[in-house]
C-alpha cells in the first residue's frame, strides 16, 4: 500500500512538473524569412511558446504591396542550432484573402520538433494574385 502512494505521489509531482513547463513562451527562437518569400508580404512573430512537446506561434503577415492576394500560407520549419530539421508545418493565413494593406494572422499553430525546442525557425510566405 505504501509502495502504491508513493508511486502515485510521484506521478502527481511529475505531471505537475510537466504541465508547468508547457504553455511557457520560448524567447531563444531566431525568426529567418526567407529571400524566396514575396517581398510584399511581411511576418511578425508576436508570441512563440512550448506547448506539449511542440512548438505554438501566433503571428501576423501584412501585405505592403500594391496586389491583392486571394490566399496566402505560411511555412514554419524548426531547426536546430546546427540546422538540422526538427520539424515542418504548412497554414494558411486568416483571413485567406490578403488585399494591399490588409493584415492577416497565424493563431495557434503546432510545430511537431521531435520534443526539442528549435533554436531557429525559418519562415517562407507565399500568396497566390487573382
Amino acid at each position: 500500500m505504501l509502495r502504491t502512494t508513493i508511486h502515485f505521489s510521484l506521478l502527481a509531482i511529475a505531471m505537475v512538473a510537466m504541465s508547468a513547463a508547457d504553455g511557457r513562451e520560448i524567447k531563444t527562437v531566431k525568426f529567418e524569412v526567407l529571400p524566396s518569400s514575396s517581398v510584399a508580404l511581411q511576418f511578425e512573430a508576436r508570441k512563440v511558446e512550448w506547448v506539449l512537446g511542440k512548438v505554438r506561434i501566433e503571428g501576423t503577415v501584412t501585405n505592403t504591396g500594391p496586389d491583392n492576394y486571394k490566399w496566402v500560407e505560411v511555412v514554419y520549419t524548426a531547426l536546430d542550432r546546427n540546422r538540422n530539421v526538427l520539424g515542418r508545418e504548412i497554414w494558411h493565413v486568416s483571413p485567406f484573402d490578403l488585399d494591399s494593406g490588409m493584415r492577416g494572422e497565424v493563431d495557434g499553430d503546432l510545430i511537431y520538433t521531435k520534443g526539442r525546442i528549435p533554436a531557429i525557425i525559418q519562415v517562407d510566405i507565399s500568396g497566390d494574385l487573382p
